[in-house]
């Protein structure tokens, strides 16, 4: 029987606890907002005003900034937009609670990006990826062992916050796509880096079949993963989340693992623990939805804040881990460089 530390069986428990209620969001939330009869009114009589005839639509397109064309923002959504602010209004006369519309609560978009806060923050781990990969390559030699597993992972990552920035700017079913099966690629490349990092690492030398095959393997997993639900004529949130929630969950416990039970002689693991645990912990934040603060601040927009410093602290580790596993090579014979 497999015993594990305490902290790693309570964050198990937790991981259950906040998984089912993530689970079960998509099926709670509703959008009272956009089926209000005031929304209703007010839409009403902002298309037939404004986009009820190719006349008025011309006439709408002549006067649209052009950055709002770049964005999509048509016609319709335009109308989308502003009914939704002025139930918002009607809805505070009444000393009603804000509603949801569509699914979202209501932002106040800047220069036509519907999720400002969420946008820049995205935009800010990209960056922070990109900062500390130079920072690893310029202290970091390459013959280290994982100098290009890291290299992989960045890649990675900013092409998930590339995408989580275009998605919260400008939301289509293109970016929406885009951006969860971006994310779900980056959740499996914790998993492949702690793959090579526990198993195909041997005292200084990576045994490349455990490289391949945890590539392959992963691979296939994300292929599996996103042609299934590319191929579902309606996307299918709660299977998405239970698949990323399994993968989260599989590669927190793996690493968690591995760096307690080799922490006393590597004193340094203790730095993607701390990043793991509170990663983890800015899962909560998802559960307390609630109205964007300035109507720009929202849980999501918090989560995505909260990760941008965690970003400095994995890759710190990654500096020391590489820096420690190359002054292993040094008493070894030369090897390979490929990861």
């Amino acid at each position: 029987m497999l015993f594990l530390p305490q902290d790693v069986t309570a964050m198990v428990y937790w991981w259950q606890v906040v998984s089912s209620l993530l689970i079960a969001l998509p099926l709670t939330l509703a959008s009272p907002g956009d089926i209000s009869s005031a929304f209703q009114g007010y839409h009403r009589s902002c298309f037939a005003r404004r986009c009820s005839s190719p006349a008025l639509l011309e006439e709408f397109a002549d006067g649209q900034p052009l950055y709002l064309q770049l964005l999509g923002w048509d016609c319709t959504s335009e109308c989308k937009y502003s009914s939704m602010w002025k139930a918002v209004d009607k809805f505070q006369e009444q000393g009603k609670g804000i509603p949801q519309f569509f699914g979202k609560w209501p932002f106040v978009r800047v220069w036509g990006i519907q999720e400002p806060a969420s946008a820049i923050f995205s935009l800010l781990n990209g960056i922070g990826h990109l900062y500390m990969i130079i920072k690893l390559r310029r202290t970091v030699p390459p013959s280290a062992p994982m100098y290009y597993a890291w290299h992989l992972y960045c890649a990675i990552a900013m092409h998930a916050w590339f995408w989580s920035t275009i998605f919260h700017a400008c939301e289509t079913s293109f970016t929406e796509i885009m951006d969860y099966f971006s994310a779900f690629s980056l959740n499996l490349s914790g998993l492949f880096l702690i793959c090579i990092r526990s198993l195909a690492l041997r005292h200084g030398r990576i045994d490349h079949r455990v490289v391949f095959a945890a590539g392959v393997v992963l691979c296939l997993i994300f292929w599996r993963h996103t042609s299934y639900l590319y191929h579902l004529q309606r996307f299918d949130y709660g299977y998405n989340m239970k698949i990323n929630l399994l993968a989260g969950l599989t590669s927190t416990i793996w690493w968690v693992s591995w760096c307690l039970y080799h922490i006393r002689r590597k004193p340094y693991l203790i730095g993607p623990v701390k990043c793991i645990i509170a990663a983890n912990l800015l899962l909560l934040l998802e559960l307390g939805d609630f109205p964007p603060i300035w109507w720009t601040f929202d849980a999501h927009s918090l989560w995505h804040a909260g990760t941008f410093p965690l970003v400095f602290i994995w890759y710190s580790f990654a500096i020391i881990d590489c820096k420690h596993l190359h002054s292993m090579c040094t008493l070894t014979l030369p090897q390979t460089r490929w990861f």
